[in-house]
């Protein structure tokens, strides 16, 4: 990936870490999507959600099936799944209180298919004993997650291939780093996370933006220079 404007030029594009927000690097993130190919099935499409959708961990967690739209490719955050010491696992609104449509790639809503053909065949094997509930992503028995389970488990699954740490939040930020890289502008950007102030993504971005603004100057230097001569 380059830090592109108009066609792009030669200027690489990386992920750095900052206080505020960690990324991961592109050949990371592409490492990490080949080592899923030999993981469970439900694993890999949780971790491609965490890639994929700029979502945040409890809205992944809490992600029903009644939300997932396959035929348009989009997934309807309306629940978020968090825990707490004196409540346990429970079930809210996401964190701004309104719904958002986000936006899959077919590549995503290909894995995420199939997932959902091995989970009907799971349910099928346990009969009467499986918990009945439209949360995409279940224990052995068809109840709901611990939004922890996907921490652990992402910190072993970097163990045993070797990678850098991985926290889930740490692909959202990739996510919005890449938006933002890309040219995408900051409202869309913060509607995609779900933030519910601009003002909230321009803070915990500032420094990515700096150098989206720098690029931008570039751009209209370029295009009006380049007019100019002609």
């Amino acid at each position: 990936l380059s830090h592109e404007c108009g066609a792009g030029n030669n200027t690489p594009f990386y992920l750095s870490l900052t206080h505020d927000a960690n990324y991961f690097q592109i050949s990371d993130v592409k490492k990490i999507i080949k080592c899923l190919d030999s993981e469970p099935l439900k694993w890999k499409a949780i971790t491609y959600l965490f890639m994929f959708s700029g979502c945040r961990r409890g809205e992944i967690m809490g992600l029903k099936w009644p939300s997932v739209d396959f035929n348009g490719n989009t997934i309807r955050i309306e629940n978020n799944l968090l825990y707490e010491q004196d409540r346990g696992v429970y079930d809210e609104a996401p964190k701004t209180g309104k719904t958002r449509s986000v936006k899959l790639q077919p590549e995503t809503m290909a894995v995420l298919k199939q997932y959902k053909t091995w989970q009907i065949e799971e349910r099928l094997k346990c009969g009467d004993c499986w918990v009945k509930s439209d949360y995409v992503f279940t224990r052995t028995m068809g109840d709901h997650m611990h939004p922890n389970d996907a921490t652990i488990w992402l910190k072993r699954f970097a163990d045993r291939h070797d990678l850098p740490h991985i926290n889930p939040h740490a692909f959202r930020h990739t996510y919005a780093s890449i938006l933002i890289n890309q040219g995408v502008d900051i409202v869309t950007v913060s509607k995609m996370l779900g933030h519910e102030r601009v003002s909230t993504t321009t803070d915990i971005y500032a420094k990515l933006l700096e150098g989206s603004s720098d690029t931008a100057s570039k751009c209209i230097s370029d295009v009006l220079l380049e007019k100019e001569a002609k």
